[in-house]
């Protein structure tokens, strides 16, 4: 499923380029101009700039810039995997739909990177002496909760733009994605790591980053909606012809063909010679 959701969002990324940079570049930009601002206020050193200017500008980038607009190239990203198209707009349309659960997310995440960290010194220091056992599990399990929200982060804008839920549905369900997909979170997780770590380059972030890491969590998110629809499917002993999903019933079996998906059914020939496909 990894190969797949690699190749689905290579593939998302090779057809839709210039529109995902221009996207990108709204994208980098939204998120710059306020961190840039913070960033200078805790760099001058001066407690009171830090506190007025730069942790306010802090949690508008972490809480609402990044969340909001992140949601909107989502939205754009499940547009060019479900049609096969899209529109530069697409951006601002998502931003305009999800910008209230985005935010809503936004702070979720930025309560937990404040209250788990936190956890972890506290516990384990202040009951060294006393309950040193108690101490050092209460800070393993919120260290723990670290790992586990970092993996839920890479399925949360793309499960609240499909399933349109509430916050805490949405949170609800991309848990339970990945506690039933340990091993492919596992592995996404690593494909995000190298993102990022291309990701330090500047013109990297501003005109390619936000594209690459949302193309990345849609097709993840494509792979695992198909996942279980198909096992639906086969509990039902009925395919669903309202989904935009393609299948064959094998030895009485619904498969996925994945020779009708123009994303999956491409190989190195197309890259070289793309209008040859």
């Amino acid at each position: 499923m990894l190969n797949r959701t690699l190749k689905m969002a290579f593939w998302v990324l090779y057809d839709h380029l210039g529109k995902l940079i221009l996207a990108n570049v709204v994208w980098a930009l939204a998120i710059l101009a306020p961190g840039v601002v913070g960033a200078t206020a805790f760099m001058t050193g001066d407690l009171g700039l830090m506190l007025v200017i730069g942790a306010p500008m802090i949690v508008l980038v972490a809480g609402v810039v990044a969340p909001v607009m992140t949601a909107g190239l989502v939205y754009m990203a499940k547009g060019l995997i479900d049609t096969r198209d899209g529109s530069f707009l697409d951006l601002f349309r998502g931003v305009k739909l999800y910008w209230r659960r985005a935010v809503g997310v936004g702070f979720a995440y930025l309560l937990a990177a404040v209250c788990l960290p936190v956890s972890v010194w506290f516990y384990a220091t202040k009951l060294r002496e006393t309950a040193p056992w108690l101490g050092y599990a209460i800070s393993a399990l919120a260290l723990w909760c670290i790992l586990f929200l970092g993996f839920m982060a890479m399925l949360v804008l793309p499960a609240l733009v499909q399933k349109k839920a509430g916050v805490l549905g949405t949170l609800k369900l991309t848990a339970l994605l990945v506690l039933d997909n340990p091993l492919f979170c596992i592995g996404l997780a690593i494909q995000f790591l190298v993102v990022a770590g291309i990701s330090v380059i500047p013109p990297v972030f501003v005109f390619l980053s936000g594209a690459m890491a949302v193309a990345l969590a849609s097709s993840a998110y494509e792979m695992l909606a198909r996942k279980y629809a198909l096992v639906q499917m086969n509990q039902e002993g009925a395919a669903d012809t309202e989904r935009p999903i393609n299948v064959i019933s094998k030895a009485g079996v619904f498969v996925y063909d994945e020779s009708k998906d123009d994303y999956l059914n491409r190989g190195f020939r197309d890259f070289l010679f793309p209008w040859k496909g």
